[in-house]
């Protein structure tokens, strides 16, 4: 069974002469347990089709299948239940809350998820941050913070990690360990990711590249032997 099944997917913002398409009648199947990349320019739609994927916003037409379910027809409360429990975000921008600490940070995730503070420690462990732990975001640099928004992904133990251009803001050699991070939990812990980026180049580590352009799906492809994070050049 497929992670996901989008048939005749689109979405609009705006209406009349500002109308924006940013979806165009998108189909598409990606298989559970991969690393998947969804590659385009800015404005070709990656990032509107990640937060249709993890029930951040409503198609204006089509459906989306969760492995088997028709998640398009979710309420709100089943929308936020479903990111709650299946979908772990990492995005561009930290979203730490200065006024805690990483850990409380990351606790954030287990208690809604209604799991420990050792799950949170070990989320922290595994990206490998567990001496920062009592920090205050302030106190943490670029890379670190991204790290414990990692850890705070991961830390609910979700299906599905979904990263909007993870290393962003961050610079090449910090950009470097956030993918190894990211990929170390694919490989170890079984999560399947898809991972919006403009770069040719950090495609080159995933199993499954979806290429987009002006809101359509242009081609998905294989990679045979996805590269390394380290090898990796941009």
């Amino acid at each position: 069974m497929n992670l996901y099944t989008l048939q005749s997917l689109s979405k609009d913002y705006g209406e009349g002469d500002s109308l924006v398409r940013a979806l165009r009648n998108v189909n598409l199947e990606i298989p559970s347990g991969k690393f998947v990349v969804i590659l385009g320019a800015s404005g070709s739609g990656k990032s509107t089709l990640l937060n249709m994927l993890g029930c951040m916003d409503n198609p204006t037409s089509g459906r989306i299948f969760f492995e088997g379910t028709d998640i398009t027809s979710y309420n709100k409360r089943q929308m936020t239940q479903f990111r709650k429990t299946t979908i772990g975000f990492v995005f561009q921008s930290y979203n730490l809350l200065p006024d805690l600490s990483a850990i409380e940070n990351v606790e954030i995730s287990t208690e809604m998820a209604g799991l420990s503070r050792k799950d949170a420690e070990y989320a922290l462990a595994l990206v490998g941050l567990s001496e920062r732990a009592g920090h205050f975001p302030g106190q943490l640099s670029g890379g670190e913070q991204q790290r414990v928004s990692i850890a705070r992904a991961i830390a609910k133990r979700p299906r599905v990690l979904l990263c909007d251009e993870p290393t962003g803001a961050l610079d090449f050699e910090t950009g470097i360990k956030i993918l190894e991070v990211i990929k170390q939990i694919h490989m170890e812990q079984g999560t399947s990711v898809l991972l919006v980026t403009h770069s040719q180049e950090i495609a080159k580590i995933a199993d499954i590249v979806i290429r987009m352009r002006s809101g359509e799906i242009i081609s998905v492809t294989g990679n045979a032997e996805p590269v390394e994070p380290c090898e990796v050049v941009w």
